[in-house]
Formats: structure tokens, sequence, C-alpha cells
């Protein structure tokens, strides 16, 4: 008698059920994970990016900008003819574009002229930037009168 060694192929069939199940299962959730952790990220940025614009309006002890559309934002210095609008000649502190999935709510931003403002003597303009993701999730970026910049969830 023969010792045959391997796997029957209902065996190898069983395995690969299995192994579809157990991904069937865990794929939504890492989708939504991954969602999540864009517009975790996204909000994160916008914060660092407004504490930067705040330092750079203490240093230049002049108005700094934030600048939103659905997709991006930029960071301007803005002492130019236009307020809350980047012109030649402004010194640009730089953009950034929102991540596949996420985009700024504007109609429920809500700083005046879809600009964040930032002063001379560390104080802005209040208001909020939303952000939100094809799964629905929003993350709120709000910033005092005083100039504290904070993240919530809406959710």
């Amino acid at each position: 008698m023969r010792k045959i060694e391997g796997f029957t192929l209902i065996e190898a069939i069983i395995v690969l059920c299995i192994f579809a199940l157990i991904s069937a299962i865990a794929t939504p959730n890492l989708l939504s994970w991954r969602s999540n952790a864009k517009l975790r990220g996204a909000a994160n940025n916008l914060k660092s990016d407004m504490e930067r614009a705040k330092l750079k309006a203490i240093q230049e002890n002049d108005t700094v900008v934030i600048n939103f559309t659905e997709n991006s934002y930029k960071v301007f210095k803005d002492d130019g003819l236009t307020p809350g609008v980047y012109d030649p000649g402004e010194a640009f502190y730089g953009d950034r574009t929102l991540p596949a999935g996420v985009k700024i709510d504007l109609d429920k931003t809500n700083f005046t002229g879809e600009s964040a403002r930032f002063k001379g003597r560390a104080t802005a303009l209040p208001g909020s930037a939303v952000l939100f993701n094809t799964k629905g999730s929003v993350k709120k970026v709000t910033v005092s009168g005083l100039g504290k910049i904070s993240i919530t969830s809406d959710e």
C-alpha cells in the first residue's frame, strides 16, 4: 500500500470558500476604516496648516488667510487689493489638495467669505471648516476668536 501525501480537491475548495467568506466580511470594514482614516488625516492637516498660518500672522504682524475650495485650500498673506483672494505679489505659504473621497462642505463652512483669517496678534475671525467623506462621516475644524483651533466629529 502506497501512502499519498497532499490535499484533495475537496479540501482545497473548502479552504478557498472559507477564505472568500472571511474576505467578504472583512473588506467593507477595511474600506470604511480607510475612508475614515483619510478624513482624520485631512482634518489634522488642516488644523496643522491653520496653526502654521496663525504663527505666520504673528511673525509677519499681518493677516494670513486660508482660502477654501471644495477640494483644496491655499494659505497666503493677505495684503493685496482683493481681501480673501490670492493676488500676485502676496506671500504664498502653500496649498493642499484633499485626498480622494474627502471634500470641504462650503455650505456649512462658516468663515466670512469662505476664508479663515488670522491676525498679527494671534486672534482670528471665528468659524469652522466642515470636511466630509464618501461614507458620510464629518469632521469640523473650528477656530475661536482667540485663535484656538480644535477638531470635532459630527457623527
